[in-house]
């Protein structure tokens, strides 16, 4: 049994749970075999999402058992920006008169710099 051939076949039936994008055309690499098991890693071709399968194949009925599915842990985005926080950042760029390092000093209270920030 060519076991890559058998997997591709059975991805047609599983859509990426990050993105929606069916397997079909995911890359799926075996990346090791424990007796009638294989460790199989697949990568979704649109949003390159990895996770491990370990599957079991009973080769007489011709049937894989999805033993366990490791999802990768996705830092959480921030929303992404609007229309009108681009247009207020940039009337603010065009009145600020100072450097970028001014500009991306790390605040630690509202109102500081990080340089003396007396009104002069």
């Amino acid at each position: 049994m060519n076991i890559l051939r058998f997997l591709r076949a059975q991805a047609r039936g599983y859509d990426c749970s990050v993105c929606g994008q069916n397997h079909a055309s995911s890359t799926i690499k075996v990346l090791g075999r424990l007796d009638a098991a294989w460790i199989v890693r697949v990568t979704c071709t649109k949003c390159k999402t990895s996770f491990k399968l370990l599957v079991v194949v009973d080769e007489k009925q011709a049937a894989v058992t999805k033993v366990k599915e490791e999802r990768p842990v996705r830092p959480r985005r921030k929303p992404t920006l609007t229309l009108d926080e681009v247009l207020d950042a940039h009337e603010f760029l065009r009145g600020y008169d100072g450097d970028a390092n001014e500009l991306f000093a790390r605040r630690d209270r509202v109102g500081e710099t990080g340089r003396d920030s007396r009104v002069s």
